[in-house]
C-alpha cells in the first residue's frame, strides 16, 4: 500500500512524518488489497482551538474509496484519531458479509446428512409417493443412543444394540422415549 501525505498551511518535519507513517501503516496489514492511502493534513484558523488541525484520509481498496476526517487541537492527536477510524473502516470492509447470524431462524439452522437421493416410489395401492432413505445402523449402547437423540432434532434413531440386534429408539409426544427391538425373521 502506498502512503501519500500532503500538508497544507503547515510544515511537516521528519519526526512528525515518521510518527504519521507508523500510525497509518498498520491499516495496510488489515487489507492487503488496498492500493493507496492519501492523507491530507491541514491547519485551519478556527475560533475553537480544539478543531485547529484537520486530518483527512482517503483509502482506496480496489474500487471503493473510504474517506474519513478527524479534527483535534494537535496534529498528532488528529492523525491518531484518523488512524483509529480508518482501521475500523478497513476491518469493516475486510469482514463485510461475515457479520450475519448463521444460527438465526431465517437461515433454518438444520443439520443435513448425506444420503443418496432416490426417486420416490409410487405405491400401486394408493398412488402415494414414498421417499426412501438408506440408513446404516451403527453399534452403540442405549445410553449413547439417548444422548445422540437428545443432541439432534430427530424424533427417532435406528441403531445396533450390544447384542447386535437392530433397535429403534423414538421420542414420544407425551415425553420420554420408547425402545423397539427388532427381530428379523
Amino acid at each position: 500500500m502506498e502512503l501519500i501525505i500532503t500538508a497544507k498551511n503547515l510544515t511537516l518535519d521528519d519526526i512528525t512524518r515518521k510518527q504519521v507513517e507508523r500510525s497509518l501503516n498498520k491499516i495496510g496489514r488489515h487489507v492487503p488489497q488496498a492500493r493507496e492511502l492519501r492523507l491530507e493534513l491541514l491547519e485551519e484558523n478556527t475560533r475553537a482551538a480544539k478543531d485547529r488541525f484537520v486530518a483527512r484520509g482517503f483509502l482506496d481498496i480496489l474500487g471503493p474509496v473510504r474517506t474519513s476526517e478527524c479534527r483535534a487541537a494537535s496534529l498528532i492527536t488528529a492523525v491518531d484519531n484518523l488512524a483509529g477510524v480508518m482501521e475500523r473502516q478497513a476491518l469493516d470492509f475486510k469482514n463485510k458479509g461475515n457479520d450475519f447470524d448463521r444460527e438465526s431462524q431465517r437461515f433454518g439452522s438444520v443439520t443435513y446428512t448425506e444420503t443418496k437421493p432416490t426417486p420416490p416410489l409410487l405405491s400401486t395401492e394408493s398412488d402415494v409417493a414414498i421417499d426412501i432413505e438408506r440408513v446404516t445402523a451403527e453399534p452403540m449402547t442405549l445410553a449413547q443412543a439417548v444422548d445422540r437423540i437428545n443432541d439432534s432434532k430427530d424424533d427417532f434413531l435406528l441403531f445396533r444394540n450390544a447384542k447386535g440386534k437392530v433397535s429403534l429408539l423414538y421420542r414420544q409426544e407425551i415425553g420420554g422415549f420408547k425402545l423397539m427391538e427388532i427381530d428379523v425373521a
